[in-house]
């Protein structure tokens, strides 16, 4: 365990490598910034070995009741959590010292797995999914930074060291989703992520500093021991732990600051695997979990964190109904998922939210990695960065064309679902059970019609996407129309799947992806199946039994009707989309003509955006222009100019004293001389002293 802080000094190494040595080899030679990325995160594998072997040994046993995860710090025997760095303070600034404490505990460890698991596999894809790209060592070289930040946020234990790794984890957050910001789309998406995201980070900011001012250290067991001792004032901790919860609000896309959060799929699709689903995002629950007791000692907030959960999970999961882009589905079903897990926490169910956090990582991450095997044979089609690749209805037949992203997309959609056996189920099952168990039967009733529709939508793209004919064929033929291509419509629209040669748009068409790509699909496929059975109430469950928050109570079996009426939602929401997009019984169109104003809302994401943009534009802007009118009119013309002219004009007076001639400063200080005589002479008793 002692050796936890080389994950994120080998990613941080190989960053340094990138940008010292890839950037001056041109060609081919770049190749070398993937092969120092991907060398790194391997190494970060063999450490999160190491640290879990270790930690098997040393740390507190499986079902203990200690806080795992959350609370406890370090002791010499029988230890909740591992510190480093907590004897030699980083630097002093009076009488305040800086600690690097890192905590090796098991919320800690589990995110060192999933992080360096899935990074190490992503890395492994975009080999291939970036290969070409004339910036291929600047990729690597901000992934690479990108997880040595990552690793220093979930291993941190002071909250100032954790926000300096936060902060660089949002800067790479920024470098990679404008990656490719030639396109203006892909420019205006990056800066949509960081300002949004520094909101909250300025509220998360704030939160802090109130728990400095309060308690005299950023160290967060001495933060939760001085909470826990009744010696921080309640109101006090109710407001710092909402600003600090703002942070996660802004990190994790949670309403109202979820939408920058779809627009970051501008991005390289491993970005979006990685960053974007798996491990940035997630990093707001993480916050959650880590600063649980803060959050735990108020009611009110809470209350806070669980509303926000609740709405986040079913608004984004109806906007998902009505998308077209593929990652902008995975991206609002992304943001409905962190909704499950903050809306868990706030009803108290701690175990069950990381657990969703654990194994949504791995099925989410394999929806991306699909989609981005879909698109990357999609633009064989269209053309590298056309944005008809995205579509799902530009798609079409792919199922036998691309049978591994097939099979591995529907093992995560079913997962996502929460159909059983897979991971999905498990972690779901638990979050419903913890709202049930605590009383919030309306955050329940939430969460069961969210799973309904996640499994809608799901599989409504997997109909359209990978059943049907072959749309890709005629490529102007659904880019005309702003409304969805119907399964009733698709045989009279597009020709036949053998009619290799219909249509102007004719192309060999989508192929596989090369063995890079679709390795690390079917790796990524095995988690998004078995992660959950880490976590069986009452037959296997370590995963509660390390990572629990104080005496909570662990489920000694399975609550059948909640793990069915869970696995009927997601079922139920399958046979609807079968209904309507496989074996049409049901014409959307005609649903949506129905309450045109309801679908458009969808389509339209609420307008969330527009109303952003309208506070924005005439708001923001008009103070802004009314801040500069009374800057540049009251404090610039009057305030600094004004002076400035009565200065300038008494300088031109006085100017016609320096006339530059020897004589007439030799006669002003003759008479100065004579002056200062005829004082001295009437003011006798005065002293004068001219040094």
């Amino acid at each position: 365990m002692d050796y936890a802080w080389l994950a994120p000094v080998l990613c941080a190494g190989a960053f340094l490598l990138n940008v010292l040595f890839s950037r001056q080899r041109g060609g081919r030679r770049s190749l070398f910034g993937g092969f120092f990325a991907v060398g790194a995160i391997l190494g970060c594998c063999l450490v999160f070995l190491s640290v879990f072997s270790d930690a098997l040994a040393n740390l507190a046993p499986f079902g203990g009741g200690e806080s795992h995860g959350a609370t406890t710090p370090a002791s010499k025997n029988g230890s909740a959590a591992h510190l480093l760095f907590d004897k030699v303070p980083w630097f002093t600034v009076g009488d305040y010292k800086l600690w690097l404490t890192m905590s090796v505990d098991w919320l800690s460890i589990m995110m060192l797995g999933v992080v360096s698991f899935l990074a190490s596999l992503i890395q492994i894809y975009g080999l291939g999914y970036m290969m070409g790209d004339n910036r291929f060592w600047w990729f690597f070289s901000v992934m690479s930074l990108f997880c040595a930040a990552m690793f220093t946020l979930v291993l941190a234990y002071d909250f100032l060291f954790l926000y300096m790794a936060w902060e660089l984890v949002g800067l790479c957050s920024f470098l990679l989703i404008g990656f490719w910001h030639e396109e203006r789309d892909n420019a205006e998406a990056a800066k949509k992520a960081f300002i949004t995201t520094r909101i909250g980070d300025v509220g998360f900011f704030i939160g802090l500093a109130v728990l400095f001012l309060n308690t005299g250290t950023f160290r967060m067991d001495e933060i939760f021991a001085e909470i826990e001792r009744g010696r921080v004032d309640p109101t006090i901790v109710t407001v710092a732990g909402i600003l600090v919860f703002m942070g996660a609000v802004g990190k994790s896309g949670q309403v109202p600051l979820h939408v920058w959060l779809p627009d970051a799929m501008a991005g390289p699709t491993p970005v979006s695997a990685l960053v974007h689903s798996a491990t940035m995002v997630a990093a707001g629950v993480f916050l959650v979990a880590r600063a649980y007791p803060l959050f735990a000692a108020s009611d009110v907030t809470m209350a806070v964190i669980a509303t926000v959960g609740t709405i986040t999970a079913i608004f984004a999961a109806t906007i998902a109904l009505t998308q077209r882009e593929i990652k902008k589905i995975l991206a609002y079903s992304t943001v409905s998922q962190l909704g499950y897990m903050i809306a868990a926490l706030g009803v108290g169910a701690y175990t069950a939210g990381i657990f969703h956090l654990f194994t949504h990582a791995f099925f989410k991450a394999l929806l991306f990695l699909c989609a981005g095997s879909m698109i990357h044979a999609m633009e064989g089609v269209y053309g590298h960065h056309d944005k008809r690749a995205n579509d799902i209805f530009n798609m079409g037949g792919l199922r036998k064309r691309m049978p591994i992203t097939f099979w591995t997309f529907l093992i995560a959609a079913l997962s996502l679902a929460g159909i059983p056996p897979l991971a999905g189920f498990w972690s779901k099952d638990e979050i419903l059970v913890g709202a049930a168990e605590t009383g919030n039967w309306l955050v329940l009733g939430v969460l069961l019609v969210t799973a309904f529709l996640t499994a809608f939508y799901m599989f409504r793209a997997i109909y359209v996407a990978f059943f049907g004919a072959d749309r890709w064929r005629i490529v102007a033929a659904t880019t005309t129309s702003s409304h969805e291509i119907q399964p009733a419509d698709v045989h009279e629209a597009f020709p036949k799947t053998g009619d290799a040669h219909a249509g102007h748009g004719a192309h060999d068409g989508p192929r596989e992806s090369p063995w890079l790509m679709a390795l690390p699909l079917v790796l990524i496929a095995i988690p998004a199946i078995a992660a959950g059975w880490l976590n069986i109430p009452g037959v296997y469950a370590p995963f509660g039994e390390a990572i629990h928050f104080g005496d909570a109570h662990h489920a000694t079996g399975i609550n059948w009707p909640l793990a069915i009426a869970g696995t009927l939602a997601g079922l139920l929401g399958i046979g609807l989309a079968t209904i309507t997009y496989w074996r049409p019984l049901i014409d959307p169109s005609a649903i949506a003509s129905q309450a045109p104003p309801a679908y458009n809302a969808l389509l339209n994401k609420y307008y969330v955006d527009e109303a952003y943009q309208w506070i924005i534009d005439r708001i923001v802007l008009g103070l802004a222009g009314l801040a500069a009118t009374f800057d540049r009119k009251v404090i610039n013309d009057n305030v600094i100019d004004r002076p400035s002219s009565w200065t300038v004009a008494a300088g031109d007076k006085l100017r016609y004293l320096e006339t530059g001639r020897v004589y007439h400063y030799a006669f002003a200080f003759i008479v100065g001389i004579g002056m200062i005589g005829v004082v001295m002479a009437a003011f006798p008793n005065v002293q004068f002293s001219f040094w």
